[in-house]
């Protein structure tokens, strides 16, 4: 065991001291906590504890920190907050439990300096997230201190499985049964029976990327999920070892450790995972197939009857050697034909090329990928999933459009010009005034569309010396650019530009897709009935909200500015963000803030992907028709007085909320007038008890202008404030 800094020892310890004051808070153990008795039941109940707060002992399977002291780099990514895994003693069933505190940033709990063979009492509220439970750190009204209880030699052992225990008897079908292993350490050690071979790996900047799938030849399978700093990829998030490079697809492992996780998968349903969490958590590969690698092809965009000049890198592992590599290729969907590649001499000898004779028809299709075969006989392929995302490009007599850059129909999002310089031409219909983001990993964003139809839109990146004038753009300028196609989070774009002109201003923009709320509902990046729009205007029609805020966790402490809503059709609901467009609705103290059931004739908007989600971004308060919100009570303290607010936003177009407190109960009104002093319209007119309330006034069918709106309670209050429409 490592040995522990005596300074985070001793400050656990004066931690502790505190710990008498939680004396009146059941102790439990975690089995207490997750036993399930119809452990095989197909929907997982919550814990028997969920909601209530209790004392917890456990020993520290992942610490919280590289090291408690000299290295305080999160092992585990959750935004600001700290997250570890513990297991009760004696790998007892139903032991493991992930703990975790909402903000890393919240002293006094001492959570920071837990280590890894040590265990410990942590008190929290008992919650359920997806199909585990966590136990949430009690933080407030004062953080409440984890306890050093006893030390031991060494970390919980991992637990020996295989893979074919996660599938019942038919082999085919979930295990439920094996929940009571949920979050604990595991291990699956590679053999001839179950060989641990690695396939469907995870690459781009997503929070995945750096996962994979390990099979074993007969249909049984897990996924790794690339939780742990240490294994994920993406430079966009805290990675612990730079140099740490996933087993190529098609590796034979000799084992992999982690804790077990289950999530339901849109593509696969239900799957288990296990989340390696230290470097040693996963074995290196006994065989790997050839690593492939530079594939490149010239010109990038080809024009009729142009030869191709296709090249490639291909490496032998594990003390294998390329024997051969062909290029792989399909032409508008017919057969699938290959070309041998021919080796280099000398320093080349790792490079491969082949020249593809030019095709003479206009607008022909050409699909592809490079496959290696070494001396295992072994082979791999690239991409790494042919069957789903090959490489691609169009023969074209005629300019590149936007359509060809997105067009992607396997369900990959990637675009058949990545890496590939490209022109295009479209008109602005959403620029950073219109979408100014709201952080770094959701900056202002600029789209460009070439006309109405599927694939017709995309963004534009801001890197390069072109950047600022991206964000310069407005809504309506038709532009000429010249660029380089990149797949990134929010999808494929086109950055780095080396030519922007504007060619007009004041362009009407392409008619907005009608679509349901169904259609798009939870859909993954690249599926085929979603990605043609991404990136493109998009309206849902009567909508509801359904769930105010999308990402409220079980504390009520998250809230990323985004809903869910539904529409008439009564299909799935899929979200609605705020905070990322220029609208009176966007976060804020001072914004409007929807309530479940509020109402809307229609969205318009980008429909866009962050963050593992389809999800679309109106763009200002045009985009939003017919808003309607019923009189709530808001709950927000006691009003003390009669006060009626300013309506926010105003000047407004087409909607604005009007907030007022009542001191007691009253039969109120609240009325619109005009210039003239007609009434316009009654918004209240009922028996409302005391508190704080609002009401939305829709000015849809209204004339720009001043109008004046009164709120009278009983006979004992009376005012009446000034408001601006502005279409």
């Amino acid at each position: 065991m490592k040995m522990k800094s005596l300074l985070a020892v001793m400050m656990l310890l004066l931690a502790g001291l505190a710990f008498a004051q939680t004396d009146t808070i059941p102790l439990v153990t975690a089995r207490d906590i997750n036993f399930i008795p119809d452990s095989t039941a197909a929907t997982w109940p919550p814990s028997p504890l969920a909601g209530k707060t209790v004392r917890v002992r456990g020993t520290v399977t992942l610490r919280t920190r590289v090291d408690p002291v000299s290295d305080r780099k999160p092992i585990l990514t959750y935004n600001k907050a700290l997250s570890s895994y513990i297991q009760g003693e004696g790998n007892e069933l139903w032991s493991g439990l992930n703990v975790y505190q909402t903000d890393s940033a919240i002293a006094g709990t001492a959570f920071d300096l837990i280590d890894t063979a040590s265990t410990y009492e942590f008190t929290g509220v008992v919650t359920t997230y997806g199909q585990g439970t966590e136990l949430i750190l009690t933080t407030t009204p004062q953080p409440i201190p984890v306890n050093l209880i006893s030390q031991q030699m060494e970390r919980p052992k991992p637990i020996p499985m295989t893979l074919d225990s996660f599938y019942m008897a038919d082999g085919k079908s979930f295990n439920n049964d094996m929940r009571k292993y949920y979050g604990m350490y595991v291990i699956l050690k590679s053999d001839l029976t179950h060989p641990l071979i690695t396939t469907n790996l995870i690459t781009g900047t997503s929070s995945t990327a750096g996962g994979f799938k390990v099979e074993d030849g007969n249909g049984h399978r897990i996924q790794m999920y690339a939780q742990s700093n240490y294994f994920k990829t993406a430079s966009t998030y805290p990675r612990l070892r730079t140099n740490y490079t996933p087993p190529t697809n098609g590796s034979y492992i000799s084992y992999i450790k982690g804790i077990l996780n289950a999530y339901n998968s849109p593509t696969d349903g239900w799957i288990w995972e296990v989340v390696p969490i230290y470097p040693d958590d996963l074995g290196d590969p006994l065989l790997s197939p050839p690593a492939i690698s530079n594939v490149k092809r010239n010109p990038g965009v080809v024009a009729p009857n142009t030869n191709v000049l296709f090249t490639a890198t291909a490496v032998g592992l594990t003390g294998s050697y390329v024997t051969h590599v062909r290029l792989m290729k399909i032409v508008n969907g017919g057969a699938l034909d290959s070309l041998e590649m021919t080796r280099g001499t000398g320093a080349d000898s790792i490079n491969y090329s082949v020249t593809m004779p030019g095709i003479s028809s206009d607008s022909a299709y050409v699909e592809y990928y490079v496959k290696a075969y070494d001396s295992n006989l072994l082979s791999s392929t690239s991409p790494q999933s042919a069957n789903t995302s090959k490489y691609a490009f169009f023969v074209l007599n005629k300019p590149l459009t936007i359509q060809h850059v997105r067009y992607s129909p396997t369900g990959s999002g990637y675009s058949a010009y990545n890496n590939y310089v490209v022109t295009v031409n479209g008109v602005v219909v959403a620029d950073s005034s219109d979408i100014p983001g709201n952080h770094g990993t959701n900056p202002a964003r600029v789209y460009v569309a070439n006309g109405y139809g599927p694939w017709s839109s995309i963004v534009l990146g801001t890197g390069g010396a072109l950047g600022t004038q991206v964000l310069k753009l407005k809504t309506g300028d038709n532009v000429t650019l010249t660029g380089t196609v990149a797949l990134g989070s929010f999808g494929n774009r086109i950055d780095t530009l080396t030519t922007l002109t504007v060619n007009s201003k004041g362009n009407a923009t392409p008619e907005a897709h009608v679509m349901k709320t169904g259609d798009v509902g939870t859909s993954t990046l690249g599926t085929l009935t979603v990605e043609p729009w991404n990136g493109s205007l998009v309206t849902y029609q009567n909508v509801t909200v359904d769930v105010r805020n999308a990402d409220t966790s079980a504390t009520g402490t998250s809230n990323f500015g985004e809903s869910y809503v539904t529409d008439a059709n009564g299909g799935t609901h899929t979200r609605v963000i705020w905070s990322d467009g220029n609208t009176s609705f966007n976060v804020g103290a001072s914004a409007v803030k929807v309530q479940k059931g509020d109402r809307f004739t229609s969205i318009t908007g980008i429909l866009g992907y962050t963050h593992s989600s389809y999800k679309l971004c109106p763009r200002h308060d045009a985009d939003l028709v017919g808003y309607v919100s019923d009189v709530r009570e808001e709950g927000v303290g006691i009003a003390t007085s009669y006060k009626l607010e300013q309506n926010f936003p105003n000047p407004f177009n087409p909607a604005t909320v009007i907030s007022y407190s009542l001191p007691k109960a009253a039969n109120v009104t609240v009325k619109i007038y005009n210039l003239l002093g007609q009434e316009v319209r009654t918004l209240v007119s009922q028996m409302q008890s005391a508190g704080n309330h609002q009401v939305a006034f829709d000015a849809s069918s209204l004339n720009s202008g001043v109008y004046f709106y009164s709120l009278k309670a009983d006979n004992n209050f009376t005012q009446v404030k000034k408001m601006m429409l502005v279409k």
